[in-house]
């Protein structure tokens, strides 16, 4: 990530072990982004929970991680950020 926002000049970069809470919210979303993989997964199986599914539910969630972490970090950010200046 960048330490400052090119636009603004925001501080990204806060305190040590500042977005250690950012790991929540990533696991929310992995955790939803998973729930879904399976739903639509489900669609395509005879049975209700095939073995098959597992991988596919682990390729989308690994293709998509580095999306969620920056996601997250942006999110957690935004949750903390003071509007009033």
């Amino acid at each position: 990530m960048h330490t400052h926002c090119s636009n603004c000049n925001y501080k990204f970069e806060k305190e040590p072990g500042y977005f250690f809470g950012a790991m929540y919210v990533n696991y929310g979303i992995s955790v939803a982004q998973g729930i879904l993989t399976y739903l639509i997964a489900h669609l395509f199986f005879t049975e209700r929970f095939d073995l098959r599914m597992i991988p596919i539910i682990a390729v989308i969630l690994i293709t998509l991680s580095p999306f969620n972490i920056r996601l997250s970090r942006i999110l957690w950010i935004y949750l903390f950020k003071n509007y009033t200046t």
